[in-house]
């Protein structure tokens, strides 16, 4: 919607109502903007004709005064109603209307906005605290596991000395009481490929 408006700062009937307010300039073809303008032209009428009901019959027109935002009003009116009215208050300022919005709404903005981050912050405090909880009981875990190794290396070594003492003790008894135990020494000799000696026929 391409469309200028060209401001006025006085606004006042006198023969009718598009020669005495700000002049709309539309682009040929653009039916948004040529649609708007028409409901401006409207609104104008009905402002106008209430403005003079309101006044005794043999008023002038030139004599029937309106404001001077008048006409500022009702666009801002006529576009409310076409694209939503937007929170806020609005203001006009260097030819340009801008919405600003009011502390009360900036306020509840800023103030949910807040609690939702103090909410966020708490989850992910949350979050943390059971992270470093899991993260300590499995180091407890692993403590655990590792004592537990090392009890058994402990006690495999405990029986291997034992062992060794054992039978450090069998070959002294041995030893005492004479006996030798003689392992069988093994048959190292190659066998033998040679054809066994042939006997004569003594016949």
């Amino acid at each position: 919607m391409l469309f200028l408006l060209k401001t006025c700062h006085k606004f006042k009937a006198r023969r009718d109502l598009e020669s005495k307010t700000e002049d709309v300039y539309v682009r040929p073809g653009n039916e948004i903007a040529e649609q708007l303008h028409a409901t401006m032209v409207e609104k104008g009428d009905d402002v106008l004709q209430e403005a003079t009901s309101q006044l005794p019959s043999e008023t002038p027109m030139e004599d029937v005064t309106l404001p001077e935002d008048v006409g500022f009003q009702i666009m801002t009116e006529v576009l409310d109603q076409k694209y939503g009215r937007r929170h806020g208050k609005v203001v006009r300022g260097m030819g340009k209307a801008r919405v600003r919005e009011t502390g009360a709404s900036f306020s509840k903005s800023t103030t949910g906005e807040v609690n939702a981050l103090k909410e966020e912050v708490t989850t992910l405090k949350g979050q943390l605290a059971a992270q470093d909880e899991q993260i300590k009981a499995q180091s407890e875990q692993m403590r655990a596991q590792s004592e537990h190794i090392k009890a058994e290396n402990e006690q495999m070594r405990a029986e291997n000395e034992q062992m060794r003492a054992q039978m450090s003790m069998i070959v002294q008894a041995l030893a005492v009481s004479g006996l030798q135990i003689q392992l069988p020494a093994p048959d190292l000799t190659p066998p033998s490929t040679s054809q066994p000696p042939h006997l004569p026929d003594t016949q």
